[in-house]
This record gives structure tokens, C-alpha cells and sequence, in this order.
């Protein structure tokens, strides 16, 4: 049997969609490519099982639509699988109906993604697609629906389908035919006509897991046009699926808490085992682990000692995501010792107010004290801990005095150098967040075009033009423009991964600039 995985192009005038591996989708005039972890999971274990596989990235590839189309009609795959958000899943129902089309090709469309395991009818009522996997272990899901089709494995939780066969005859195996009383016409596309296995579950053993087949799925597509790298090639991988923040669902606006209601971790041995053969086999020169927080405790303790001993702290930076009180200085002296550089923060706002309606679980006047923390434990070591903030304006409570308190807040940070780096948005309610149940309960909703939900512009309610909101993500883009922070990152100078990293940095700067820009 054979199987693409696909990100077909989606061409607009906004720019580049960043869609795999990214929790808030955004359109990019800087293009930006971002490895997807779980669907490179997906590939490698279909490949292990003995199946076919096609990589088919166009976005990162660069190819037109043209020429993914004319790619998928060479592969003749069997079954096309598609990661789909929220802003481009319309156009993704379009793509699947072009492809239904086509007398040449007999292929079975699956989508995976946030949006459809909150939606997963809707896709059927809006597309021909044949599978909807739900939850973030569709890597998992689709070695599970592949093996049932070809050896009729028992299917999964979590597996929305039309009609499905039975598994096919003996001595068949490897050739998936669909019989004709199975095949839907689109004329019939309105009629319920699909079934689900239940709830999806996340019981699986992420240690099981192989370590990603890099070559099969391009790495080095990825591996330079990633504004975060300062060294590369760079590659992602995941040492957890999601987020240990779990109190009362996480926070409610990630979209990814729908992908992941628990969390659970690899061995950080096993993960260690992974960098080992990045350094070796793929010369990986930096490693951005995009677990939704990293492990912390006993289990980042034993990390950091592994990189040690390991002498991987001698030959890559390590990055990841971290929560705000979550670590103490002890904990920063050992990691800057064990290799760590880019940390990513989700500062989201400056006001208190904003932070506990989002049940981010953190407190503001207590981040200053620990990136000064940071700062200062990495000296001491000799380290290069280099934190990064996030954050979004647009929410329905804030004011625009209360939304500049943020801009103020990361200027003050830029200019005693506590931060290095920072990403603004727009504040965006996902299908299936806790966000966007308040805003359906609040009637703080301005549309349901999806097509809207992309960053670009509101789609709350505010006491905010779009205009205003537009300027203010530009604000704090702009906030690091100050003398002090500026002949501080001249003086930073080390390397010439420095100087690289400072010319990719400021097109990107230029890009989110353009991004948010008023004409859009």
C-alpha cells in the first residue's frame, strides 16, 4: 500500500502559511518552515511496517500547486494524509473535492489536526474526505487505519470514516481496493453518512516511538528557515506530548489542548539516545524541542546531567518551550551548563487580569525577578541562555492603555537585557478551546469564516479598531529598538553564527512587520 503525506501550497497574496508543527497558524511574508514532528512519526512507522511512503511537503518544497498535483498523480498514492487548521481547512475541502476528480487517481483522503478533532463531522458535510484521525497521536491512528485496511487490524478510538471494507482477502495484502458500494458521490455529501470509533485516547507509549526517519521526510527542508535557529542545520524533535500545565485544562486559548486534554513524556534517555544520533548521523547543530513545556524536575535534572556527561552540550544549543515559575536558579545554572540557548516563554500579557483569564498560571510581577534569574545563572557558567517571549493583543477585556502595558513591559525587558527575542500576535479562539465556549457564551464572536481566523486580523470583539490592534502588534515588534539593547547584541558578537543570526533575525523582524501591516 502506498501513502503521502501532504502539505499541498496554498497559494495567496498574505504570504507563506505556516501550518506543520504550529499551534497558532499565521500567514508569513518571511517564509518560515517549521519540522512536523508527529506527521515525520506517521511516515517512519508506516516505512518500518513496510508500507510505501511519499513526503510530500509543497509548502516547504516551494512548489506550486501545479506541480504538487502533478507530484501526488506520480506517486498514485492510496491514501493522501493532510494536516488541516483552522484558517485554511475550507481550502483544504476544496482541494480534497480537485483530487476526488481526477479519473487517475483512486486515492482515500485522510485529514489530522486541531480543527477536525474538534469539528470532525464537518469536514464530511463539507468534503468528500473518507478519514478524519482525531487527537495528536495520529501518528499512531493512521499505522492503526493503514493496518486494518491492508491485515484488518481492530481500528483504534479516535477514527471517523464513511463506509468502510472489511480487511481484504488472503494474498492480497499491500493492494487496497475499495469496492464500488463504498464509493460516495458528492451528491450525497450532506447525508450523515460517516461513523466514529469513539473518543480518542492517548494510552500510547511514546517510547515506543522510532526515532524519525530524517531522510524520508526532507529535514533539510526545514533545517535553515527557522528564524529561531542561531546555529545550523537545525531540526525539532519532542521529548513530550503536550503541556504539563494542566490545571483546569491548560490555557485556554492553545489550540493544542485539544490535540492533548493529558500529558505524558519519553524517557530522557530515550531522548538523549535521539540527540546522540542527530549529532551523528544528521549533523544537527541545533535542536528546538517543541514539547508545549519541557519536562522540569527529576526528569530535566537527569536531562541535563545526560548532556553533560554525553558531551552534547559541547556540540549543539538546545531550545525548548518553559513556563514562567517553573524553575529556579539552580535549575537555569544547569541547563545553560548542559547546552541550553533559546527558551521560549508564552508571556501572552502584561496584565494580571489577562493572565488569569487565560489560566496561564502566572504571575507578572514575578517574571522580571526570574529572567534576571537566567540571566544571571547563565553568566556564571559561561553559558548563552537566551530567552524569548510571546505575546498576543486583541482580547475582548483589554483596553488599548491596558494592551500598550505590554509593549511598555517588553521594552523595559529589551533594554536590561533579559530577553533577546520576542513573537507577537493576534489573539485567536480555536474550535475546541476554552476561549472560543466563552466567546459563543459572551456573544464575543465578530464571524465564523474560518477563512478570518488566521492572525491577520480580529475576530473578538474589542473596544479596539483592527487598525489599532494592528498597530499594536507592530508595537511590540518594535519594542526592542532601543540604544541599550541594540550596542548590547552588537557587542554580543562571538561568531560568525552570530552575524548569520542577526542578518536572518532582522528579515524576519521585517517580515511580521509587513505581516501586521495595514494594508492587509
Amino acid at each position: 500500500m502506498k501513502i503521502a503525506i501532504g502539505y499541498p501550497p496554498l497559494e495567496s497574496e498574505k504570504g507563506t502559511p505556516l501550518l506543520s508543527q504550529n499551534r497558532q497558524f499565521q500567514w508569513f511574508n518571511s517564509p518560515t518552515y517549521i519540522y512536523p514532528v508527529v506527521p515525520a512519526y506517521a511516515a517512519t512507522m508506516l516505512k518500518n511496517a513496510g508500507y510505501e511512503v511519499f513526503w510530500l511537503d509543497g509548502i516547504a518544497e516551494g512548489w506550486s500547486y501545479k506541480k504538487w498535483l502533478e507530484e501526488v498523480k506520480k506517486a498514485k498514492p492510496d491514501l493522501l494524509v493532510i494536516e488541516t487548521k483552522t484558517p485554511v481547512v475550507k481550502k483544504h475541502w476544496k482541494i480534497i473535492k480537485e483530487l476526488k476528480g481526477f479519473r487517475d487517481l483512486e486515492l482515500k483522503v485522510v485529514l489530522v489536526g486541531d480543527h477536525v478533532t474538534a469539528l470532525p463531522e464537518e469536514s464530511f458535510q463539507n468534503s468528500p474526505v473518507d478519514f478524519v484521525l482525531t487527537g495528536g497521536d495520529y501518528d499512531f491512528l493512521l499505522l492503526n487505519l493503514v493496518n486494518h485496511l491492508v491485515k484488518g487490524e481492530k481500528l483504534e478510538p479516535g477514527i471517523y470514516f464513511r463506509e468502510i471494507p472489511n480487511s481484504l482477502p488472503a494474498g492480497q495484502a499491500g493492494k487496497f481496493q475499495i469496492p464500488n458500494k463504498f464509493q460516495i458521490s458528492n451528491s450525497k455529501l450532506k447525508i450523515k453518512n460517516w461513523q466514529s470509533t469513539g473518543r480518542f485516547q492517548l494510552n500510547h507509549n511514546l517510547n515506543s516511538l522510532p526515532f524519525i526517519d530524517r531522510e524520508l521526510t526532507h529535514w533539510r527542508l526545514y533545517a535553515y528557515e527557522n528564524g529561531n535557529y542561531k546555529r545550523t542545520p537545525g531540526t525539532y524533535i519532542m521529548a513530550g506530548r503536550d503541556c504539563w500545565w494542566r490545571k483546569d485544562g491548560g490555557c485556554k486559548f492553545c489550540a493544542w489542548t485539544v490535540l492533548y486534554p493529558s500529558w505524558r513524556a519519553r524517557k530522557p534517555e530515550n531522548v538523549l539516545d535521539e540527540i546522540g544520533c542527530l549529532i551523528e548521523k544528521y549533523k544537527v547543530k541545533e535542536i528546538m524541542d517543541d514539547t508545549g513545556t519541557f519536562p522540569v524536575g527529576e526528569w530535566l535534572e537527569e536531562f541535563c546531567q545526560g548532556m553533560i556527561k554525553r558531551g552534547y552540550n559541547k556540540k549543539i544549543y538546545f531550545d525548548c518551550n518553559m513556563r514562567f515559575g517553573a524553575l529556579k536558579k539552580k535549575d537555569y545554572e544547569l541547563m545553560a551548563k548542559a547546552g541550553f540557548r533559546f527558551l521560549l516563554y508564552g508571556l501572552e500579557s502584561a496584565n494580571q487580569k489577562t493572565l488569569d483569564r487565560l489560566n496561564k498560571g502566572t504571575k507578572v510581577d514575578l517574571i522580571e525577578k526570574e529572567l534576571q534569574q537566567a540571566k544571571e545563572a547563565s553568566k556564571k557558567v559561561g553559558g548563552r541562555l537566551e530567552p524569548h517571549v510571546t505575546c498576543m493583543v486583541g482580547y475582548p477585556w483589554e483596553s488599548k492603555k491596558e494592551a500598550c502595558q505590554t509593549i511598555n513591559f517588553t521594552r523595559r525587558l529589551f533594554e536590561k537585557g533579559l530577553i533577546d527575542s520576542l513573537q507577537a500576535t493576534i489573539v485567536i479562539p480555536y474550535q475546541g478551546t476554552a476561549l472560543f465556549a466563552e466567546c459563543e457564551k459572551n456573544g464575543w464572536l465578530l464571524t465564523k469564516n474560518w477563512d478570518n481566523y488566521d492572525m491577520r486580523q480580529p475576530v473578538m470583539k474589542t473596544e479596539m479598531s483592527n487598525e489599532e490592534v494592528l498597530e499594536l502588534t507592530q508595537g511590540i515588534y518594535k519594542s526592542f529598538l532601543t540604544p541599550k539593547f541594540l550596542l548590547r547584541k552588537i557587542a554580543s558578537v562571538r561568531s560568525i553564527d552570530d552575524l548569520k543570526f542577526f542578518w536572518r533575525a532582522g528579515k524576519k523582524l521585517m517580515g511580521h512587520l509587513r505581516d501586521f501591516g495595514k494594508n492587509i
